[in-house]
């Protein structure tokens, strides 16, 4: 596996991330409340892939939407890394042992709920076992990530929202559709020049939601 060239994409994706890391700063318990996720990679069927999970569609906030693990930062954590180690490890039953950290992004703002979201990368053993908690994750599935650099798998929302439209971003793999913040947070891996694999400048016309 050392080789090969899936091993070779994930070296790729570590270094480049560990070199655009950005800092997470604690932010203030004010307009924004502070969460934090983890972007994790793996391999999965010899490809590079992401790890997400759909939130419950009957309850919760962002019902049925695919997300990162994570969620929000508690004064016990001691800091927003800490946080999303926690709850990887409460959602999907993810030791911090099974991650290797690379850096942070930049973070993201949820419009409805009014997070301030901090993503941090790494990589996760492929061999770890995941365990979803019930309350808080209805289905996990790893994506290979040519779900979000071919053209092909790129589209985009039309969401109306007090009296104003907007385009959003998505990606789209076997009929699930990934948008909102965290296809903001994969557009800052994957919609960069330096981005290994990638297909970039795409255009976003095809209207998958209303």
């Amino acid at each position: 596996m050392k080789n090969s060239r899936a091993q070779q994409l994930i070296e790729s994706y570590e270094a480049q991330l560990r070199s655009r890391s950005v800092s997470a700063q604690e932010p203030p318990f004010s307009k924004l409340r502070g969460a934090a996720v983890f972007v994790l990679f793996t391999i999965q069927d010899e490809q590079p892939s992401v790890v997400l999970m759909r939130r419950p569609r009957k309850r919760g906030s962002h019902r049925g939407e695919w997300a990162f693990p994570g969620g929000v930062r508690e004064a016990a954590d001691g800091g927003l890394l800490r946080t999303a180690f926690r709850e990887t490890e409460e959602e999907l039953g993810i030791p911090a042992a099974a991650i290797s950290h690379w850096g942070g992004l930049e973070p993201v703002n949820t419009v409805g709920t009014r997070f301030e979201v901090w993503p941090f990368t790494g990589w996760l053993e492929p061999s770890t076992e995941l365990i979803p908690s019930r309350d808080e994750v209805e289905e996990v599935a790893v994506f290979p990530v040519e779900t979000f650099t071919a053209e092909s798998r790129r589209r985009s929302i039309h969401l109306r929202r007090d009296g104003v439209v907007r385009d959003l971003r998505a990606y789209a793999h076997d009929g699930m559709v990934i948008w909102g913040a965290t296809a903001r947070i994969l557009s800052q891996i994957f919609d960069v020049p330096e981005s290994p694999d990638s297909e970039h400048d795409a255009e976003f016309s095809k209207v998958v939601g209303q």
